[in-house]
């Protein structure tokens, strides 16, 4: 049998057209993908302005959505019919075709390691805002600072300290700002004033301004002193100075975008920890399990989400709004199954 996908055929070309449906290995599930959503690296890999792919053509999208169809041999977490989300791979394991794991078609094949079930509560949409910039914010949490994870009885474990999220409007921030208020830290964040109510929404104690002058007097008058955690999650340069001028001695800071040469500067001199937080899956059993009850729980949401129409035609205009920076407190989506 065939489906439609979006292929990657090399550096700026991309064709809609048929290709076999893949074919779930030991381990991997088969998903009619009902959503996929839009990442910036997306266009940068598009670009070659990020990761070089070792093989072409290929299929991109790294967060999908969607229904099991098929299991592959030894899969017993999940069933045919459930309703799942997962983080597309992009390293192809032997007997897996280059194009076979990406969101962007209408069947792919799913890592069970990195996919859940989605809650009644919850929708394909919004489940495919989650596998990368969710498993983003837990790695930084749980794996970059090493903090006690809500799933081993840490849960408020945190209670009374402080983390500073900037860009608690974005998809990993909002995600990060949630999973650090589960572990019971007050959390205070950035965003554009348009973000505010949003982001308190998401569990944050206060939100400043992130184009305020002294946005960085303002988060520690919030504080109420010094400062231990910073996550980044927008890692450009500006924010990445402000993150060392909060964290201003010993602290910790998690970017997801390479440290700026006057950030890691000024942070090396203050004997501030930079922690990069972009290189391997987090493929943590518990807490990839955990995602389907914290949504259930109503302690977690998935981000607020745009879908574009046109089906995989619309990856288009995805890629030009992220292009251009014309995404803001939204996840970008596309439906593979619509064909007109």
């Amino acid at each position: 049998m065939s489906q439609l996908v979006l292929s990657y055929e090399s550096h700026g070309q991309h064709s809609v057209k048929f290709r076999p449906i893949p074919e779930p290995i030991e381990g991997y599930v088969q998903v009619r993908v009902e959503a996929a959503a839009f990442n910036p690296v997306d266009y940068k890999i598009f670009d070659h302005t990020s990761v070089r792919l070792p093989a072409y053509p290929t299929v991109l999208g790294a967060d999908a959505a969607g229904v099991v169809t098929k299991l592959g041999l030894g899969v017993t977490k999940f069933k045919v019919g459930d309703r799942v989300a997962f983080l597309c791979a992009r390293a192809a394991p032997e007997g897996v075709g280059a194009g076979d794991l990406g969101g962007f078609q209408q069947y792919a094949v799913a890592n069970v390691e990195i996919t859940f079930k989605i809650p009644a509560n919850a929708d394909f949409d919004g489940a495919s805002s989650f596998p990368r910039a969710g498993m983003t914010a837990g790695r930084a949490l749980y794996a970059q600072l090493d903090l006690k994870a809500p799933w081993a009885g840490g849960e408020g474990a945190y209670k009374g300290e402080k983390m500073v999220v900037l860009g608690g409007s974005s998809s990993v921030g909002s995600y990060t700002v949630q999973l650090a208020v589960l572990s019971g830290f007050e959390v205070i964040s950035t965003a554009s004033p348009a973000h505010f109510a949003y982001v308190r929404s998401l569990g944050a104690s206060t939100v400043i301004d992130r184009s305020a002058p002294d946005a960085a007097a303002q988060i520690l008058a919030a504080a109420g002193g010094p400062v231990r955690y910073v996550v980044d999650s927008i890692s450009l340069a500006p924010t990445q100075l402000l993150a060392v001028d909060i964290l201003k001695v010993q602290g910790k800071l998690v970017l997801v975008l390479p440290a700026d040469s006057s950030a890691k500067a000024a942070a090396d001199a203050e004997s501030i920890a930079v922690l990069l937080e972009m290189a391997a899956h987090y493929t943590n059993e518990d807490f990839w399990n955990s995602i389907h009850g914290w949504v259930e729980r109503g302690v977690l949401r998935f981000n607020r989400t745009r879908v574009l129409p046109g089906g995989l035609r619309a990856w288009e205009e995805g890629f030009d709004l992220h292009r251009h920076g014309k995404v803001s407190g939204v996840k970008l989506l596309m439906h593979p199954q619509e064909t007109e």
